[in-house]
């Protein structure tokens, strides 16, 4: 934890790290299993709570969780899900219910679906092309200057292409291509709900049948109980070691609000 609020992150961390014991608790008493995922999974094992400059949760949950927890969640008063961020409408969010909206950093839980993923490597690169393809349609502010030529017109397509259908339409065509593979026995598993720099990392379709709790801050939280391979494929294999971290809480935030259009 950004104990000494060297990067400004610690506020808003208290606030997550609060959101965090009660979606823990709501998960146990819902027998929904979870996983902390990507940054937070990363400071689990290796800071035993956040990452000093750390500014959001990511959990992940396999298909049959996630539909258990979206029922389970509509009936309670504290929590609230949505997926109306305009920067990434294809990932979840649970937060409180009773935020209003007013805070500018609003502590959320980014909820990431692990779908199963077709053998072929040819059927990944595909699919996931076409689901980038389909986050462009659904970006509400793209930045046209951002990337090279290609990727500018790629962005300017996809953008106005995307105008030509409605938002549930377009999320309805992203969960179906997401769980096209789930009925199939295949080896591995991904998650397609994903930001595009996180896209195609595959893990096996193990990863989240054991979870075990771990230290985080105060309190605990499960991990998938073979973390290190899935530490390894995020980050590589020198997770353990930290990376100077120049950026403060709100440049940060204003890079990953640019990043994202």
């Amino acid at each position: 934890m950004d104990k000494n609020n060297q990067y400004g992150a610690l506020n808003l961390q208290e606030k997550l790290l609060q959101l965090l014991k009660s979606f823990h608790a709501f998960c146990v008493k819902n027998d929904i299993t979870y996983s902390l995922d990507w940054g937070s999974l990363l400071g689990a094992i290796r800071d035993k709570g956040f990452i000093p400059w750390d500014d959001d949760l990511d959990i992940m949950v396999d298909r049959d969780n996630y539909n258990k927890l979206l029922r389970c969640i509509q009936k309670d008063n504290e929590l609230l899900f949505d997926n109306k961020n305009l920067k990434t409408y294809w990932i979840g969010r649970v937060r409180w219910a009773k935020d209003d909206g007013s805070d500018i950093y609003p502590a959320t839980i980014d909820v990431l679906i692990v779908d199963k993923a077709p053998d072929s490597i040819i059927a990944r690169k595909i699919r996931v092309f076409i689901i980038l393809m389909i986050q462009g349609m659904l970006k509400v502010y793209p930045n046209f200057k951002k990337g090279n030529c290609l990727l500018r017109l790629s962005t300017i397509f996809t953008y106005y292409f995307g105008k030509l259908f409605s938002r549930d339409f377009k999320l309805k065509l992203y969960g179906w291509l997401a769980q096209l593979s789930n009925k199939a026995n295949t080896r591995q598993v991904t998650s397609y709900y994903e930001e595009y720099n996180c896209m195609g990392k595959y893990y096996s379709k193990d990863l989240l049948n054991e979870v075990v709790l771990v230290p985080f801050e105060d309190t605990e939280a499960y991990v998938v109980k073979d973390y290190q391979e899935c530490l390894t494929i995020q980050f590589g294999s020198n997770y353990m070691t930290p990376i100077k971290q120049g950026l403060n809480h709100t440049e940060r935030y204003l890079k990953r609000m640019n990043d994202h259009a």
